[in-house]
């Protein structure tokens, strides 16, 4: 009979480790299927199992086209399993009777999707980006979660943080030539962007946001350990420095207000010490360190003739920032927030443009909006928007704003329903405001709505998978806080 643990590795090898060997699709389908047969014998570690899969998603679609379904099917097939325990206990539905807001939400933005013309598979995969993770909510609501459970939770957390972490570091080291797949080697980046880590989550911004959610889970363990303490302060600080090098203003900003907000709420001083000694740490050894070693790298590759495998059309002139400009390269992506340039830059075409471009759209259908797939989602970027000749819109565009976002596709109807699921989070919470996940709901959900001023973080699977899981644990009715809580 195979442990816990021993489960959990079986399954990631027959899930993940399989179809990245034997990159055909059919292996990785084949792969999907066998994993769901064997997480009949333990669907904790199904759930386990996605949060490995979803912060590598990026990468394991480049070695295997077949990785795309396997997330989608485990949500599924978990839910299908904790849809069995909502029909014997009737009286659970109360309890997440506020979730209907978001349903609301989506069925505003489907009729009005219909309404302006846009196509059933653009509408199709639009709810599929709003709903699929979604479903944990009520995956991890329905199951009683032990103190086993949740110990595995942080560790599995603290692990794929810290392996992201030394990867993103190799990645910058390399100027993105070694240990990623070739398409990503040849990226055609803005020299505002070149110098950022992008690690296997494809995008920097992304990347920043999971550290951020595994830094405070591993600075939170460390304030509670007893054993490893010094495995957890490497870790923090090896995490520190490398969502220094993602340079993601806008997660450093929302997770630094409210890493605060828990600390004072929680008087969690211990964490807020092992912060301030990460982000020490993390500059003087990490962040600083990596770019001096990377200019190094950098002048040898170019002294010896080695230049990385780029097609020379495709280098901008300007690609990287002058190395004495690295160092304060940081502090540089915050002082330009406000500067008169980049305002004037954004006006013209950028978060600003479309912030004023929505306002006007949303001035001319106030009510249900212009529907899911037309303004600034991924649909949008997938399929195209229909109505880019009637606003001067481009055919493919992401807002980068979700509350714009919200505005335009699905009016003020769908918005209140939104902010009705997030007023009702917050109600809940301080309700139950001594529970020991009470001040983790609300600085996360203040975290995501910051957040929301830059990302469309409604899409976002990473960020989606923590909040709805936090979100069902806290709402599950019978828990009794573990020893990790206290």
């Amino acid at each position: 009979m195979l442990s816990k643990l021993q489960h959990l590795v079986l399954l990631a090898v027959i899930a993940l480790v399989v179809p990245s060997v034997f990159t055909h699709p059919v292996v990785a389908y084949l792969s999907t299927l066998l994993s769901l047969f064997f997480i009949a014998w333990n669907k904790k570690n199904g759930l386990l199992l996605l949060f490995i899969y979803f912060p590598i998603r990026p990468f394991l679609l480049e070695l295997n086209p077949g990785f795309k379904l396997m997330g989608d099917c485990l949500l599924i097939v978990l839910f299908l399993a904790a849809l069995y325990g909502f029909i014997r206990d009737r009286g659970s539905w109360k309890t997440y009777a506020f979730t209907g807001f978001i349903l609301l939400f989506c069925l505003v933005g489907t009729i009005a999707a219909f309404q302006t013309g846009v196509g059933l598979s653009a509408i199709i995969f639009q709810n599929r980006a709003y709903l699929i993770t979604f479903l944990i909510l009520f995956i991890v609501g329905q199951w009683k979660m032990n103190k086993e459970d949740i110990g595995y939770f942080l560790q599995l957390s603290i692990v794929m943080g810290s392996i992201l972490s030394v990867h993103g570091i190799i990645e910058y080291l390399f100027s993105r030539t070694f240990l990623v797949p070739e398409a990503w080697t040849n990226w055609n980046l803005s020299s505002v962007n070149e110098m950022r880590v992008y690690g296997l989550t494809a995008n920097p911004n992304v990347l920043g946001t999971y550290l951020s959610i595994c830094l405070f889970i591993t600075l939170y363990v460390l304030s509670v350990a007893k054993r490893w303490r010094i495995l957890y302060v490497l870790a923090s600080i090896l995490m520190l420095g490398t969502l220094c090098l993602t340079y993601s203003r806008g997660s450093i900003l929302a997770f630094g207000i409210a890493f605060i907000v828990y600390v004072l709420w929680k008087r969690a001083w211990k964490m807020g010490a092992g912060l301030i000694l990460s982000i020490v740490l993390g500059l003087f050894l990490i962040y600083y360190p990596a770019g001096i070693a990377r200019e190094e790298i950098d002048a040898h590759t170019i002294s010896d003739g080695h230049m990385p495998d780029v097609p020379q059309e495709e280098v901008e002139p300007d690609s990287a920032p002058p190395p004495n400009e690295r160092s304060s390269a940081f502090s540089n992506r915050f002082k330009e927030i406000f500067s008169d340039d980049i305002i004037e830059k954004s006006s013209q075409w950028g978060r600003l443009y479309v912030v004023f471009k929505g306002l006007d759209i949303y001035l001319m259908n106030p009510v249900i909006g212009t529907g899911f797939g037309t303004f600034g989602d991924s649909a949008t970027l997938s399929y195209g928007t229909p109505i880019a000749e009637r606003y001067q819109l481009p055919d493919r565009m992401y807002s980068d704003n979700q509350y714009i976002q919200l505005l335009v596709q699905t009016g003020t109807l769908g918005t209140v329903s939104v902010l009705a699921f997030v007023v009702a989070i917050f109600i809940i919470t301080w309700k139950r405001r001594k529970d020991p996940i009470a001040p983790v709901l609300f600085c996360l959900t203040l975290a995501t709505l910051l957040m929301a001023l830059f990302y469309n973080v409604l899409e976002e699977k990473i960020l989606t998978l923590y909040f709805y899981s936090v979100l069902g644990y806290f709402l599950t009715k019978e828990r009794t806080p573990h020893s990790l809580e206290k």
